[in-house]
């Protein structure tokens, strides 16, 4: 501790970064800070009215590193890169970082159309969204083509369509520009509708349907006239477009927050044109610091990436040095906007809407989270297991006769799969039919990084085979030093039609039989079954690869591109060897000396 107060003493009372870290050097926690020295003394100073988790944290702390930065700005940036490069043990990890979908309407275009798109850039186009869930996307975009009957074809598909349009045509989705079924003015009216409509000006858009259809009724067009008066009626009675109503008609997120000791959920609401269209949420079960700055950093992480910056985020909680932070998101977005934390009115209305979706969401997740721990609970004790099986590791092997033979590894963690630890091998060592040595080399390889400062053992390994394959993961485990520190089990399928599957322990002569309905030998074949998944996917995967290979990879000169050309003209390596060189030389691309090269090599 006198290393620790040392340094507390030499800390400077600047703007910057510090990094708190453990006995190994790895850091714990990473914060920002408008003045270090205050900041940092803070957690060692009155531990008596720290929340039990952070003097927890503190007792692990060994060394206190720091960055001085010029302001808090820049002490933001380099905090946010910082945890997203060291993913210390105690800052949250926002692992869903992914950038939604939206419907983009590109009004530059002769005739605008409506398309899917993952970025939202400032090119004068319009944006709405964006859509948590694929099938909420889709839906949004049939119903708008139900009241809109704006075009949905590419440039290309357009082009060939100039003379008959396509059949969206004639289910009245679209207004068959392309074969100049209606003219340009008259497809930029249905543009500015639904323009209206994306923007939440409901009202106003029905008001020019109106007068449109009166217009049209006046000149005698009353086919034109109709269908403005079905648009109406589909939005008067029509459940998906009365949504839910919001205050403001600017496009906002509406941050919703609820926590239980170190278990925090965030529920976003995407409100655009007052009218609420989707949610996101999020969970951390590792919050560990004060409430406002567990949500300074979920903003920092979420609104990092390249994603949609609405008009105004309204946020539950007031934190130090808000508005650098908005600051920041502006310059990094290029978009202004307002970060507010409401008082009164309606926008509390709002936020007491989102905290009440989050604690929803967040009893849920705990409803299913206490099933996974009783089911896990069980496994332990029907596998007669050292420890819960919070971490499961499954390995298969997939080959035919030997040729292309690849492994998986999938992991579960709490009963969910994590896909981003999935990993697959291509076996090295082993020729011919031998799953036992593929087996061995493929554990050997996976286990031999485990005293690695960023490697996290599982729990229990399981293996998809017999008592065999079960001796071989032994046996490497015992290599390793790693015998009684993981636990290990294998499943095999039954081997005669409606004989139920076997799992095998160490130091055990039968197998261990489950019901067949039982919860724990369902999840087990879940798991085993997608090992087995990955694998031969990536099994498939390399035969298909194999199979495109021809004699033309082993030419100099002949890369991808003059491959495919080649054989889109000729179809055959056969058809290319018995070409000319003139008939060579005809296609683009291929000139002289590659068309000689080719003959050459294929005369061979």
């Amino acid at each position: 501790m006198n290393r620790i107060d040392d340094l507390l003493k030499s800390l400077p009372s600047d703007p910057g970064v510090y990094l708190l870290k453990d006995n190994r050097g790895k850091s714990l926690y990473i914060g920002k800070a408008k003045n270090l020295r205050n900041r940092v003394r803070s957690y060692f100073q009155n531990r008596n009215e720290l929340r039990p988790q952070i003097t927890h944290m503190v007792q692990q702390i060994c060394d206190v590193d720091f960055l001085i930065t010029q302001n808090e700005r820049e002490a933001l940036i380099i905090e946010n890169s910082l945890i997203k490069k060291n993913k210390p043990k105690y800052n949250i990890q926002l692992k869903d970082d992914k950038t939604y979908a939206s419907l983009r309407l590109d009004l530059k275009e002769k005739f605008p159309r409506l398309t899917y798109t993952r970025r939202v850039v400032n090119d004068g186009s319009l944006y709405f969204g964006p859509f948590a869930s694929g099938d909420a996307l889709r839906k949004t975009k049939r119903l708008i083509h139900r009241i809109f009957p704006l075009r949905d074809c590419t440039d290309t598909k357009f082009k060939r369509h100039l003379q008959r349009p396509c059949l969206n045509y004639y289910m009245k989705l679209c207004s068959g520009p392309c074969a100049g079924k209606v003219t340009e003015v008259q497809y930029n009216r249905v543009v500015e509708h639904a323009k209206l409509f994306l923007k939440g000006r409901i009202k106003e858009m029905i008001g020019l349907l109106r007068k449109s259809m009166y217009d049209a009724s006046e000149e005698m067009r009353f086919e034109d006239a109709a269908h403005y008066r079905d648009q109406i009626n589909f939005l008067d009675k029509h459940p998906d477009v009365q949504g839910l109503i919001s205050a403001s008609q600017t496009d906002m997120d509406i941050v919703g927050f609820y926590r239980e000791s170190v278990q925090v959920e965030f529920v976003v609401l995407f409100s655009r044109g007052g009218v609420i269209i989707e949610k996101s949420e999020f969970y951390f079960d590792n919050a560990n610091l004060e409430d406002d700055e567990i949500l300074r950093e979920f903003l920092a992480q979420y609104y990092g990436v390249e994603r949609f910056i609405p008009h105004e985020i309204l946020i539950p909680i007031d934190f130090d040095g808000l508005d650098v932070f908005g600051d920041w998101l502006s310059d990094k977005h290029a978009k202004r906007f307002r970060l507010t934390v409401p008082k009164r009115g309606a926008k509390i209305k709002l936020l007491e809407m989102a905290r009440r979706n989050a604690e929803e969401c967040f009893k849920r997740k705990m409803a299913e989270i206490q099933s996974e721990l009783h089911l896990l609970q069980d496994i332990k004790k029907a596998l007669c297991l050292t420890k819960i099986p919070e971490r499961i590791e499954c390995f298969d092997i997939s080959n035919i006769q030997g040729r292309e033979a690849v492994a998986s590894m999938v992991r579960f963690s709490k009963g969910k799969h994590e896909k981003r630890m999935y990993k697959r091998f291509r076996i090295n060592t082993i020729n011919g039919s031998n799953d036992y040595g593929m087996m061995y080399e493929v554990l050997s390889r996976r286990f031999k990084k485990h005293d690695q400062s960023n490697w996290e053992l599982p729990d229990l390994v399981l293996i998809d085979g017999g008592k065999g394959q079960l001796n071989i993961a032994h046996q490497v485990l015992e290599e390793l030093g790693l015998s009684g520190r993981v636990d290990l089990a294998s499943i095999a399928k039954g081997r005669e039609e409606g004989e139920q599957d076997k799992i095998y322990i160490p130091g055990r002569k039968n197998p261990i039989l489950l019901s067949m309905s039982s919860r724990e030998l369902l999840y087990l074949m879940r798991v085993r079954d997608e090992a087995h998944r990955f694998a031969i996917t990536y099994h498939k995967k390399l035969r298909i690869k194999k199979a495109l290979q021809s004699a033309l990879d082993f030419i100099p000169g002949i890369g991808i591109k003059r491959k495919i050309l080649l054989l889109r003209h000729f179809k055959t390596v056969s058809e290319i060897k018995n070409a000319s060189i003139e008939e060579l030389v005809s296609i683009p691309g291929i000139n002289l000396t590659v068309a000689n090269m080719l003959k050459q090599q294929l005369n061979i």
